[in-house]
């Protein structure tokens, strides 16, 4: 009996370890662990490209070219709110841009204010897109959503592992989508959550993250049958960044 009694006890303590322990994972996969590798790896040529595609040329607090990639390598994220934006020369511009080339300029071209690190995107052979990164919730909340972050009815973690696929396009600075999936960590959103009610939350919202340039005009942004991203549009040519 006494035997018996101690191979359940052993049952359930190896029982509760596998759900502390799955708990644990699903939740460091919130954050902790890295986001979906898409197997789209970036060079500094592939930045390089990007920028004389777009023509966007950066000054940080004085600093440009050499000096300034130099500054970004240890630096760290700072507030949209403690700077200063001056852009200037606005230009119409029309350009393709590789998944590579697109992951590069994301990642790179304001790493110090960018809300998303690790980010990946790539366009499919059927056209529809994907996109992977950590999110950085607290600072999206303070920077761009302050005003309905206190809305959200579930408490969520400081960052946040996110991916997604689907078609998205954007046409006159509004985002159009039509999700097939989106996880959050490991976890899917439900289904309900993909619908159209939910979707044009997401379209209303989306576009803070572009639209905080003033002036920038997304006449298109779509994908071609090369996989590659594909923009009309007006965007600033200078960009000049000055502590407040």
């Amino acid at each position: 009996m006494r035997a018996e009694k101690g191979n359940l006890k052993y049952v359930f303590i190896v029982g509760l370890l596998l759900v502390i322990g799955s708990l644990f994972w699903v939740y460091a996969s919130f954050s902790l662990f890295g986001p979906k590798d898409l197997g789209v790896e970036y060079t500094y040529e592939d930045y390089v490209s990007a920028l004389e595609k777009t023509g966007i040329e950066i000054e940080f607090q004085g600093m440009t070219g050499a000096e300034l990639e130099e500054y970004k390598k240890d630096a760290t994220k700072e507030s949209i709110h403690d700077y200063d934006f001056e852009f200037s020369e606005y230009e119409r511009k029309q350009f393709t841009l590789t998944a590579q080339e697109s992951t590069a300029l994301l990642n790179e071209l304001a790493p110090t204010f960018w809300w998303f690190d690790d980010l990946q995107v790539k366009v499919l052979p059927d056209g529809t897109m994907e996109g992977s990164s950590t999110a950085d919730i607290k600072r999206l909340k303070t920077d761009l959503y302050s005003d309905v972050a206190d809305d959200v009815p579930l408490p969520l973690p400081g960052s946040l592992n996110i991916y997604s696929k689907g078609r998205i396009s954007v046409t006159n600075n509004q985002l159009s989508g039509d999700p097939e999936t989106f996880y959050l960590g490991a976890v899917p959103l439900p289904g309900k959550y993909l619908e159209e009610d939910s979707v044009s939350v997401m379209e209303e919202y989306f576009p803070r993250i572009y639209t905080v340039v003033p002036g920038l005009e997304i006449t298109s942004l779509t994908s071609n049958p090369e996989g590659e991203f594909v923009f009309d549009g007006v965007i600033p040519q200078k960009v000049s960044v000055t502590k407040k």
